[in-house]
């Protein structure tokens, strides 16, 4: 009897923890306190219909989503609260996905989020750069300055790779010569 109750627990827990395999899990905060009981939602770039979108209340500054497809998508609150809080990209890859909504949205976690947060560092710091440059009257100096940035965002695509969700997120943005 006792082996038999042994069996059964070791194959919930493999049980289990196969079911988990694969799975995402966006631990969510937000910034604002005004924020609590709205709807924040998780919206797959390129499949925004009601079928692919998830959506979860914010609840003591926090929501969180789950699942197992692979995507590229988008964190938002509701149209009426978007002021509070920047939208946020995430790649719906598994692991443990930490995200922190509010006026510079951040996220991470695994390795496409972390590679995906340098990726979005690197775009504020280029946006930035070609509009002082361009107030300045420097307008080749900051096409210069862009494509050194879309330079090295296709060497990051490239070191990706194309199969990663990532990868080709970057790549249809900015595809190598001769694509």
């Amino acid at each position: 009897m006792r082996k038999a109750l042994i069996f059964i627990t070791v194959s919930i827990v493999l049980l289990l923890s196969a079911c988990t395999r694969g799975q995402y899990r966006i631990h969510g905060r937000v910034t604002s306190g005004d924020l609590e009981g709205i709807q924040v939602f998780l919206v797959p770039l390129g499949h925004e219909d009601a079928e692919h979108v998830d959506s979860v209340r914010i609840h003591n500054y926090e929501f969180s989503f789950t699942g197992n497809t692979q995507w590229m998508c988008d964190i938002r609150l509701d149209k009426r609260h978007r002021d509070k809080g920047q939208n946020l990209l995430v790649v719906t890859e598994p692991g443990d996905i930490y995200v922190t909504i509010g006026p510079d949205s951040v996220g991470g976690g695994t390795p496409q989020n972390d590679s995906l947060q340098v990726w979005k560092d690197l775009t504020i710091r280029q946006n930035r750069l070609s509009a002082e440059l361009r107030r300045a009257g420097q307008a080749a100096q900051a096409d210069s300055a862009f494509a050194a940035y879309r330079a090295r965002t296709q060497a990051m695509a490239a070191a990706l790779g194309a199969g990663s969700t990532l990868g080709a997120f970057l790549l249809g943005l900015y595809p190598l010569p001769n694509e």
